[in-house]
C-alpha cells in the first residue's frame, strides 16, 4: 500500500538530489529499495503470519509501532532533507547569480584590461617617440652647448672690443669737446642766419618789407612827376640828354620832352627803374666790407649755385667781419644812391623841390637797407635780378600808373603784351642750382610805352627803337614759390589805390 507513494517520494528526492553535495541523502534513498524489499518480505510474512496474527498481535503491534516510529523518523528525515535540498537550491541559485555577477565583473575586468593594454601600447609608442625626441634633444642640446660656448667666446671677444670702443669713445668724446670748442669759436666768427617759413599763413617778413620799399619808391616818384615841368625845363635839351644818359635806358624807354600823360608815365617808369637799379647796386650787397664794388656778390652767387651751404657759411663769416667798417660803408652806400638818383633830375626840378626829393629819397633808401638786412640774413641765398626771363608758372606784374592817360594794357592781356623793361627785380633763390624766382617782379609793357613812342615819332622822327629782350622758359619751379603763391606774398606792389588807379 505504501509502495506507490514511497516510490514517488524516492523519485522526487532523487530528482531533487542533482548536486554532488547531497551524498548523504542519496545513500539514504539507496537504502529505500532495500527497505522496500524488507517491507515486501514483511508483507509476505504478514500474509503467512496473517493466520498467526492473533497469536502474534502483540508482536505485530510492537513491530508496527516500530515501523511507525521508523516511518515518522524517515518522514522527519525526509522533511529535513527536503528543507536541506531547498536550501541547497537557494544556495545554488545564489551561487549561479554570484557566478553571473562574477562573469560580468570578469568581462568588465577583461574590457578594462584590454583598454589598459591599449593604453600601455600607446604609452609604449609615446615612450618610444619621446626617447627618439629625447635623443634628438640630446643632439640639439649638444649643439646648443657648443653654440653657447661659441657665443661665450664671442661675448668675451665683444667685451674686449667693447672695452676698445669705450676707450675710443672716450678719445672721441675728448676730440668732440675739442671740436665743439673750435666749432663754437668758428660760430663766434659768423653772423647768425635765419631760416624763413615760406608756408606761414601770414607770409614772410622780408617780402612785406620789400613791398613797402617799392610802394614808397613808387609813391615818391609818382608824386615827383605828377605836376607839369616848366617850359624852361622842357626846352633844356642838355638836361634831358643827361637824364637819358644817366639812366642808360635811352634804347628801352621813350621819354618825350612834354607834360603829356604818356610822358609823365615814362618819366615815372624811368626814375623807378634807375632807383631800383641803384638800390640793387649799392644796397643789395651781401657785405659792406669795402666802399667799392669788389666782386664778392658775384662770387657768392656762383658759390650758391655750386654749394649753397658753403655760400651761407662764407656769407655769415663775411657779414661778421669789421662791423664798424661795414656800418660806415653802408652809410656811404646810402648817400651814393641818393646822390646818383637825385642827380638824374637835378636840372629838372626847382631847388626846394629837389631838396625835398633828396630827403624823401633818403628815407626810401634807408627802408631798402632795413628790408635787405632781413634778406641777406636768410639761410638760403636770395638774389635780386633784373633779367627779363619768362617762367610759365610765375608771371611778371605790370607797372601801374595813376591818373588819366593809361596805356592800352587795359585791353591787352599780360600774356600777349610783351615786357619792355624790368622796373622792380624779381628775387631769386639759389640753392645748388640755377636761380629760381620766388617773387614776380614788376615790368613796363610795350603797350604802355606805345603812346610815348608815338609822341616822339611825331615830334622828331625817327624815334629810338624799343629793344626786345630774349625770353627763356623754365618748366620746374620750386615748392617754395608755390607756397608763397598760396600765401599771396609774391607781389612787390599789392594792387590797391592809388597805384592801380587808371
Amino acid at each position: 500500500m505504501a509502495t506507490g507513494p514511497l516510490q514517488t517520494l524516492v523519485t522526487s528526492v532523487r530528482q531533487l538530489a542533482s548536486d554532488d553535495s547531497y551524498k548523504a541523502i542519496e545513500s539514504i534513498f539507496n537504502e529505500i529499495p532495500a527497505l522496500k524489499e524488507q517491507l515486501e518480505s514483511k508483507d509476505t510474512e504478514l500474509k503467512k503470519l496473517n493466520q498467526e496474527i492473533t497469536s502474534t498481535v502483540e508482536v505485530f503491534c510492537a513491530q508496527r509501532n516500530t515501523f511507525e516510529v521508523i516511518k515518522t523518523k524517515l518522514k522527519t528525515e525526509n522533511s529535513a532533507h527536503v528543507d536541506s535540498i531547498k536550501e541547497k537550491d537557494a544556495a545554488a541559485t545564489q551561487h549561479h547569480q554570484a557566478q553571473d555577477e562574477l562573469r560580468k565583473r570578469l568581462d568588465r575586468v577583461k574590457k578594462s584590461l584590454d583598454e589598459e593594454k591599449t593604453k600601455v601600447v600607446n604609452a609604449n609608442n609615446e615612450i618610444t617617440e619621446l626617447q627618439k625626441n629625447l635623443n634628438g634633444r640630446g643632439i640639439y642640446l649638444d649643439k646648443l652647448k657648443k653654440k653657447v660656448s661659441d657665443e661665450e667666446a664671442k661675448v668675451s671677444k665683444v667685451k674686449g672690443e667693447l672695452k676698445d670702443i669705450q676707450e675710443e669713445k672716450k678719445s672721441l668724446e675728448e676730440e668732440l669737446k675739442s671740436c665743439s670748442k673750435k666749432l663754437g669759436d668758428i660760430e663766434g666768427f659768423t653772423t647768425k642766419l635765419h631760416t624763413y617759413d615760406y608756408e606761414a599763413e601770414d607770409g614772410v617778413e622780408w617780402m612785406r618789407q620789400l613791398n613797402l620799399v617799392w610802394e614808397s619808391a613808387h609813391g615818391l616818384v609818382e608824386k615827383l612827376f605828377e605836376e607839369d615841368l616848366s617850359e624852361e625845363c622842357l626846352r633844356d635839351t642838355g638836361a634831358w640828354n643827361d637824364f637819358r644818359r644817366l639812366l642808360h635806358l635811352e634804347r628801352k624807354i621813350p621819354i618825350p620832352q612834354s607834360n603829356s600823360p604818356a610822358a609823365k608815365q615814362m618819366r615815372i617808369a624811368a626814375m623807378l627803374a634807375i632807383l631800383a637799379r641803384n638800390i640793387d647796386q649799392y644796397v643789395f650787397q651781401p657785405t659792406y666790407l669795402s666802399d667799392e664794388l669788389d666782386g664778392t656778390r658775384k662770387l657768392l652767387v656762383r658759390l650758391a649755385m655750386a654749394d649753397s651751404k658753403k655760400e651761407s657759411f662764407c656769407r655769415s663769416v663775411l657779414m661778421s667781419m669789421a662791423p664798424k667798417d661795414q656800418e660806415r660803408n653802408a652809410s656811404k652806400s646810402l648817400d651814393d644812391v641818393v646822390q646818383v638818383v637825385s642827380s638824374c633830375v637835378r636840372h629838372l626840378l626847382a631847388d626846394a623841390q629837389y631838396e625835398r626829393f633828396r630827403s624823401d629819397l633818403k628815407q626810401v633808401v634807408r627802408r631798402a637797407f632795413q628790408a635787405w638786412e632781413l634778406i641777406r640774413h636768410a639761410t638760403e641765398k636770395l638774389e635780386p635780378l633784373f633779367v627779363l626771363r619768362h617762367f610759365e608758372d610765375i608771371e611778371w606784374q605790370t607797372l601801374r600808373f595813376a591818373g588819366p592817360g593809361t596805356s592800352s594794357t587795359d585791353q591787352t592781356s599780360a600774356a600777349d603784351d610783351e615786357a619792355l623793361l624790368v622796373i622792380f627785380p624779381r628775387i631769386y633763390v639759389i640753392e645748388d642750382d640755377e636761380p629760381d624766382p620766388i617773387t614776380p617782379g614788376v615790368v613796363l609793357r610795350k603797350s604802355q610805352a606805345a603812346a610815348a613812342a608815338e609822341e616822339i615819332e611825331k615830334a622828331d622822327p625817327p624815334s629810338p627803337t624799343s629793344g626786345r629782350p630774349g625770353a627763356r622758359s623754365r618748366g620746374v619751379r620750386s615748392a617754395r614759390r608755390q607756397s608763397i603763391s598760396m600765401n599771396g606774398a609774391n607781389s612787390f606792389l599789392p594792387q590797391r589805390l592809388p597805384l592801380n588807379a587808371h
